[in-house]
């Protein structure tokens, strides 16, 4: 008799995200712009992060989905709600805590956004899964589940304002000029194309964003490192699935398009054979791209208010 296999849902969900890479396009290519924007909520209107946020956002992405909300089966169900029969359940992930020797488990952190391994104390960290609806697969519920889907406010000739100011706030050093998009660790700098050389503001936005993610994994920052990068290698693929992720999910945040990198293929074929090789690489990229774009939330909201203050003073 055949042994079940155990489900594992990093592998189930890392080959979802390869067949879509095998087709040729990055998946998170045209997700937010569908979508609406916006962060995707749980039913009680907390926000998704990491991983869970990313694949989620895909997922409405690819099925036209409007509103940010989902919910478990249990979840509509208590709102006297009910599951369409049939609808296709999507995969969210947590990771929890357990010691050996038969000491109870911890509970998990909810959003996926950590790394499965070690932890001190001989505690262990496993990864763990759960089935969620989107709203549109639900009837019955009220209509506060499906606002109206937002445009995206960075599209048009110039800036949005508030993007501005979020951006202006990083303590950051970029400079603007020439057509090179890059951060130069040797110097600590982005360079930026200016806003003029670009399609849309969005476009600007969504690569200064890429950018200012690769700037955090300087050391004296979030001390970042994959190993020795250069153009193609292991190292370097890994690096920018981790900031094509915090594109996105700053993208969620604030509303833009993410899409950027030109030579699509090259980095498509780079990342295929990192997941292949790695199936839990996609969260661990994951984790490192929430804390990339928790870090310039939080430089920004920090700049803002020593600018303030110094206005203040003044």
């Amino acid at each position: 008799m055949a042994t079940k296999q155990k489900f594992d849902p990093a592998a189930e969900i890392t080959q979802e995200i390869i067949a879509l890479l095998e087709k040729g396009t990055m998946p998170w290519r045209r997700p937010w712009k569908i979508a609406g924007g916006g962060v995707p909520l749980r039913h009680n209107g907390e926000r998704y992060k990491g991983i869970n946020a990313f694949l989620l956002g895909l997922r409405a992405a690819m099925m036209g989905y409007s509103s940010p909300y989902w919910m478990t089966f249990n979840q509509a169900r208590d709102l006297d709600a009910c599951v369409r029969k049939g609808s296709r359940s999507s995969i969210v992930v947590y990771y929890g805590t357990g010691r050996k020797r038969g000491s109870e488990a911890g509970s998990g952190d909810g959003d996926g956004s950590g790394e499965d391994g070690k932890e001190g104390g001989g505690s262990y960290r496993f990864l763990k899964s759960y089935r969620v609806f989107h709203v549109s697969q639900i009837d019955g519920l009220n209509a506060s589940y499906h606002p109206e889907p937002e445009g995206d406010p960075s599209d048009g000739p110039t800036m949005d304002p508030d993007a501005q100011a979020f951006f202006d706030a990083i303590d950051i050093d970029v400079r603007y000029g020439g057509d090179r998009a890059c951060y130069v660790p040797s110097v600590d700098q982005v360079w930026m194309p200016p806003l003029s050389r670009f399609e849309t503001a969005g476009g600007f936005v969504s690569t200064l964003t890429h950018e200012l993610c690769h700037a955090t994994k300087a050391k004296h920052r979030l001390d970042r490192s994959f190993g020795v990068s250069s153009f193609g290698n292991e190292a370097y693929a890994r690096e920018e699935l981790v900031a094509c992720v915090g594109e996105a999910l700053m993208g969620q945040r604030m509303g833009f398009y993410a899409d950027h990198i030109d030579n699509h293929a090259a980095y498509i074929a780079s990342w295929i054979k990192v997941l292949k090789s790695d199936t839990r690489f996609l969260f661990t990229a994951a984790a490192h791209a929430q804390r990339a774009v928790d870090f310039l939330v939080a430089a920004s909201e920090s700049g803002a208010k020593a600018k303030e203050a110094i206005h203040e003073a003044a």
